[in-house]
């Protein structure tokens, strides 16, 4: 009972402020209207926006160049990967164990420091890591640099996706945000491997500045974007955080942004709390089983191999592998961009993850064959090589992209609770990215104890094994499942008491309306300028 007061009550105080906004701008709006008219934005909410998401996603291609950087460095060594010796393989996998560690760390700590705070702390790192790579002679400044660049993306792969969550939060006509966001780590990826394909410099200076240039230029772009609203509604800054959502909501969706400030007003759970809130564990593990599976099968691991995984499997002479594995890299970041325009691709999500996944197995099955034939007819590796193992690769991340890399974040966010989200979030990102530390250490014992063959034939279990998880264990209608959670339902009830005691209270003392339902034409209030 105290508990839906205390919700009352900031619900009641958010109402206020914002009341307070719009009274003051109507009543000034007839003496400032010639001044707002020539100080009103370039861009509207929507561009608005799309504007913020591509600068805050700048972070996620750093985070992709971070994945690519093994391939490169490991295929220029001239070492081969099954014979690669522990130093190596410690140097491709210890971001990976970083991330894991790094996103349990930021969600515990974000709320002292704020979001953008530690998104610039994770530009000055990346740009630490690529100084550090450049000019490090030893193995210890490259660990020291991966080790960098592993804190900078797993403070991005965190913070970011619930900061971009807030440009869009209410919005009926939402720009594809999400599709933004999960395209940028593999354009980074194929960044990476582009720039294999040039001449690698000599001097350490330029290698230093071409890499420090992008996460310079989030630097100065994440200047000029605000403080996340969540963090300021947090810290009991309700105003900034009203007027900071204006500029990415239109007018229609502001009567909608009431919940929202009270909700973000209220104790965010640790990742614990967050998992007994949400109470449904018989949706929720599956759920982290999908991020457990992005690794298993095997798709974002071997992007730390790729140009050498091309090889072994039979591609057409050494020196053109990190071509291939540019263009399938390429693939796979146009896969992930175009899958948005899918039909029925944003409600049908179940049957496109079961589907992706059998797109993966039946790609690994005919490499793997392809791998095992040409063992068989040649152990010498004497046969002409041919072009099948990059057709057969781009068919695996093709369907990767189509399902499996943006989806299994897509339903976590439709069946989880708002409140829940950011932490459930980040204990997503953990398990991942700890799988894939685990696939990325395994994957060069298996290839010198079993063969490429027989580790890709194992993939397209796992990725079978995906597919059954996907149709048997997530609900076929996500609206419908969504509602009928029970930990749903009790935040449903809760929040449905708290509207109807927040009604009695405004019946008993009337405040003015939440929000105007139009502006004064051709002027806006002050808080927009």
């Amino acid at each position: 009972m105290g508990r839906e007061l205390g919700k009352v009550q900031q619900q009641n105080s958010s109402r206020r402020i914002i009341s307070n906004q719009s009274s003051s701008s109507s009543s000034s709006s007839s003496s400032v209207s010639s001044q707002v008219k020539m100080r009103q934005p370039l861009l509207d909410a929507r561009w608005t926006s799309v504007l913020y998401t591509l600068v805050a996603s700048l972070t996620y291609v750093t985070a992709g160049t971070m994945v690519g950087w093994s391939s490169g460095s490991i295929h220029r060594s001239g070492a081969s990967l099954p014979l690669l010796d522990n130093w190596s393989i410690s140097l491709a996998a210890t971001p990976a164990i970083v991330i894991s560690v790094t996103a349990c760390v930021v969600h515990r700590c974000y709320r002292w420091v704020g979001t953008k705070a530690f998104l610039l702390t994770a530009t000055v790192l990346a740009s630490g890591s690529s100084a550090l790579d450049a000019y490090g002679t030893c193995f210890w400044s490259a660990s020291v640099a991966r080790v960098l660049a592993g804190i900078a993306a797993g403070i991005a792969l965190t913070l970011v996706p619930s900061y971009v969550d807030e440009f869009g939060a209410c919005g009926q006509r939402r720009p594809p945000l999400d599709v933004l966001l999960a395209t940028a780590f593999p354009f980074g990826v194929l960044l990476r491997f582009g720039a294999d394909l040039l001449p690698y410099p000599t001097d350490p200076h330029w290698n230093a500045v071409r890499w420090a240039a992008l996460p310079t230029c989030a630097f100065l772009g994440l200047l000029f974007l605000p403080e996340s609203a969540r963090y300021l509604c947090a810290t009991g800054r309700v105003s900034q955080a009203a007027a900071l959502l204006q500029r990415t909501h239109e007018p229609t969706d502001q009567p909608a942004l009431q919940e929202l400030l009270a909700r973000w007003q209220q104790p965010a759970p640790g990742l614990l709390e967050a998992v007994q809130r949400q109470a449904n564990l018989t949706l929720l593990i599956p759920l982290l089983g999908l991020f457990a599976f992005q690794a298993c099968v095997g798709a974002l691991p071997m992007l730390f191999y790729l140009a050498d995984l091309l090889a072994l499997a039979g591609h057409r002479p050494a020196a053109s592998s990190p071509q291939a594995a540019a263009l399938v890299a390429a693939t796979l970041t146009a896969t992930v961009a175009l899958t948005h325009y899918l039909p029925g691709g944003q409600r049908h999500r179940r049957p496109l993850l079961a589907l992706s996944a059998l797109g993966l197995a039946v790609a690994a099955l005919a490499l793997g064959w392809h791998c095992h034939a040409q063992r068989t007819r040649s152990p010498a590796h004497t046969e002409p090589l041919t072009d099948w193992p990059l057709y057969g690769f781009a068919l695996l991340y093709a369907a990767y992209g189509a399902g499996f890399h943006r989806l299994p974040g897509a339903l976590l966010a439709a069946e989880a609770t708002d409140e829940n989200l950011a932490a459930l979030r980040a204990l997503a990102t953990a398990v991942r990215w700890f799988a894939v530390y685990l696939t990325v250490r395994l994957l060069p014992v298996l290839l010198r104890t079993i063969g490429l063959g027989w580790v890709l034939w194992n993939v397209a279990l796992v990725a079978l094994s995906a597919a059954g998880l996907a149709l048997l264990c997530l609900p076929g209608q996500d609206a419908y499942a969504h509602k009928a959670l029970p930990g749903a339902t009790r935040s449903t009830a809760s929040s449905v008491s708290s509207s109807s005691s927040a009604a009695a209270a405004d019946s008993r003392h009337p405040t003015p309306p939440y929000w105007p339902t139009a502006p004064p034409s051709g002027t806006v209030g002050p808080e927009l300028v």
